[in-house]
């Protein structure tokens, strides 16, 4: 398929997220299916002084492109001089956050506090879009308290957005409720650019049925792909007619290996202290003896003892815990 003058080989893409979408998470997710990964995002301001933190945030490995970055800030002029600097990054295309709900990435007039200010945002839009030699995008929510996705979109699109993603939830939802799949369904069955659905896709089939439900073009996966890489794989299977294959514990610990050396060669042993500790917490879920697991984990300060558990229980899982119903599909 067709998004953003890519080609790309799903309609499943992984979704910016704040702490979570480093180069480590997006190659993992990338060799566990999606077509496209998006980068945490990224401080306009920050990157226009160069800040390290920021800088970190921007870069990227072999083999996870393409790659979206994604921008944010609340001044037209700061987020054209960042696209144009952004361009010159190993990226494919650039996306704009007008839907963080953070208090505070909102204070200061960026991520969702743009859908109080529809001019602003396409003032912004316009900026990314003129100073970009990348094809340009917007990810948004459905308004701060009710939709106005009639009013925003066909202003950004007008000022050169190539693609909208919409989160079908309110800011004042935040990451609870139920996401608005009809939302998407009426945006896509009038919008002039690709619409990418997003929110409350935990499985496979969930990212099947949003589809088949609200004519989307893509389906972003955020939350559900963060101790589940291979929902992505999951996904297509299910779009193509074929029984996915299992998640073994032994692919998990593969995985973490692999990105554990990851980690170390991006920050060293304390960021992959870091990173084994959240992503083993993600992965542990659902198998057995996870809870156990994660106690012993808990007081864990070095990291060679870390992995020591790691191995240990990813290779012998211990005995099992009342499950939940399926979310994997």
């Amino acid at each position: 398929m067709q998004l953003l003058g890519l080609t790309l080989q799903s309609p499943f893409v992984a979704a910016p997220m704040a702490g979570v979408s480093g180069p480590a998470f997006r190659l993992m997710a990338r060799r566990a299916g999606a077509a496209m990964v998006y980068s945490e995002m990224i401080s306009a301001p920050g990157l226009l002084r160069r800040q390290p933190q920021t800088l970190r945030l921007a870069r990227s490995l072999p083999g996870e492109r393409p790659l979206v970055l994604q921008l944010f800030g609340a001044d037209p002029d700061q987020m054209g001089r960042a696209a144009a600097l952004a361009g010159d990054l190993e990226a494919d295309a650039l996306d704009v956050n007008m839907g963080c709900p953070a208090k505070k990435v909102r204070r200061p007039g960026a991520g969702s506090a743009l859908l109080e200010d529809p001019v602003r945002a396409a003032e912004i839009m316009a900026a990314v879009a003129e100073n970009s030699r990348l094809p340009v995008s917007a990810k948004i929510r459905l308004g701060p308290s009710r939709d106005i996705t009639e009013d925003l979109v066909p202003r950004l699109v007008k000022a050169g957005a190539q693609a909208i993603t919409l989160h079908a939830r309110t800011t004042r939802q935040g990451f609870g409720g139920r996401a608005d799949w009809g939302a998407i369904r009426r945006l896509a069955a009038w919008c002039p650019v690709p619409v990418i659905g997003n929110g409350d896709v935990t499985s496979g089939r969930d990212a099947v049925r949003m589809l088949a439900e609200t004519g989307c073009a893509a389906v972003m996966i955020g939350r559900g792909a963060m101790g589940d890489p291979w929902i992505f794989t999951r996904a297509l299977a299910r779009l193509e007619g074929r029984e996915p294959s299992a998640v073994t514990p032994a692919m998990k610990r593969r995985a973490l290996a692999e990105h554990l050396e990851l980690a170390k060669q991006l920050g060293g042993e304390g960021h992959a202290l870091h990173f084994v500790r959240q992503f083993m917490m993600w992965y542990s879920r659902g198998l057995p003896g996870a809870s156990q697991f994660r106690r012993a984990a808990g007081p864990c300060r070095e990291l060679g003892e870390l992995w020591a558990l790691c191995d240990q229980f990813f290779l012998e899982p211990g005995p099992a815990e009342p499950q939940q119903p399926e979310q994997a599909a």
